[in-house]
């Protein structure tokens, strides 16, 4: 094989390989991203829904049990929030009792709150940063919530509150970002009614989140008769089986690259074959065997696999350990040119 064929068959390769470790890197960082983000914020490890207030000595137990890291009471319903520009948003708001923060310290750190912040806010809604720029509200702007209550006595009552936005948070989840709040349980009182419908949840981590089958044997025996208790892997099941399936169809595409290469690498070397037919033959008349020619062929065929190979896997492991630096980059340049297409009177 010439040397130029040779470059381009382990150029091929090097490709190949680049495009898998990148794929597998970058996907499975942000899917591991998302997964931590979901457990820490959304569904912990388990979710014990109670249909009464659960006592501080039932989460005192709770949280006393082997492999329990923290436990957490909450109330969580959906409000419409009204920001100073007129814009109008859905919100998930969850209402956490005070000194959350110190309760369950990793929701904390998977929202990206400042350090010195508090989790809820007195008087305020903790707000995603993504919900925050959609109302118009900066920190210290005022907000409206609106929401239902519903009774046996007054039926379903509209409820109507005004507060202040507090801190914003950025956990890195857009769905959390985009239509998550937090508001303190005790106040503000204006909008204890739109959770009084709410039954309490008590959202429990683990040291090892797959201890969870055994460990929601454990909390069942201390929560009182009639609690529903729901792992993560239940409470997710739809969100993580799409994910296989993204993975597993990625996975045949990129695979799809090497059966191409392949095929290119075994008809390039057909090809060598033919034009060194003469050359077989002198060695043939030489005293070389069949094994020996063919030997001769597959280390050619190995050299280029492993140039190709380690190229590929040198250049994809330096991208994927600069990803954010390259994405950042290009963002950056992105808004460059939307900046001078601006400027210019080109932008929309």
């Amino acid at each position: 094989m010439s040397l130029s064929a040779m470059i381009l068959a382990s150029a091929g390769i090097a490709a190949g390989v680049t495009a898998l470790i990148v794929v597998l890197g970058v996907m499975g960082g942000l899917q591991q991203g998302y997964i931590d983000s979901i457990l820490e914020i959304s569904s912990f490890h388990l979710r014990a829904s109670l249909g009464q207030e659960c006592p501080p000595a039932t989460l005192e137990a709770i949280r006393s049990l082997p492999g329990v890291s923290s436990a957490l009471q909450f109330r969580e319903t959906h409000l419409l929030a009204t920001g100073p520009s007129g814009a109008t948003l859905t919100l998930n708001v969850r209402a956490l009792p005070a000194g959350s923060e110190r309760d369950d310290p990793s929701l904390f750190a998977a929202l990206g709150l400042p350090r010195r912040a508090t989790l809820p806010q007195r008087g305020a809604i903790v707000l995603g940063k993504e919900a925050a720029a959609s109302l118009g509200a900066e920190p210290g702007a005022e907000v409206e919530l609106l929401g239902m209550s519903q009774s046996a006595e007054e039926g379903v009552v509209p409820v109507k509150a005004r507060t202040l936005v507090g801190s914003t948070f950025s956990s890195g989840y857009y769905e959390f970002d985009a239509g998550l709040g937090f508001v303190a349980l005790e106040e503000p009182s204006s909008l204890k009614e739109a959770f009084a419908s709410a039954s309490p949840i008590i959202g429990i981590k683990l040291k090892n989140r797959y201890a969870d089958y055994r460990a929601a044997a454990a909390v069942a025996k201390v929560l009182p008769a009639g609690s529903e208790i729901l792992s993560w892997r239940d409470y997710n099941r739809s969100f993580f089986g799409a994910l296989r399936t993204e993975k597993a169809m990625m996975m045949l595409l990129v695979s799809l690259i090497f059966i191409v290469v392949g095929i290119n690498i075994f008809h390039a070397m057909r090809r060598v074959i033919a034009s060194k037919m003469t050359d077989i033959a002198v060695l043939k008349a030489c005293g070389a065997t069949d094994r020996d020619i063919r030997l001769i062929f597959v280390i050619e065929g190995l050299a280029v696999g492993l140039a190709g190979a380690a190229a590929g896997a040198a250049l994809g492991l330096s991208l994927c350990a600069n990803i954010n630096g390259i994405l950042e980059a290009m963002a950056g340049f992105l808004r460059s040119i939307a900046g001078a297409l601006a400027s210019l009177g080109l932008g929309s």
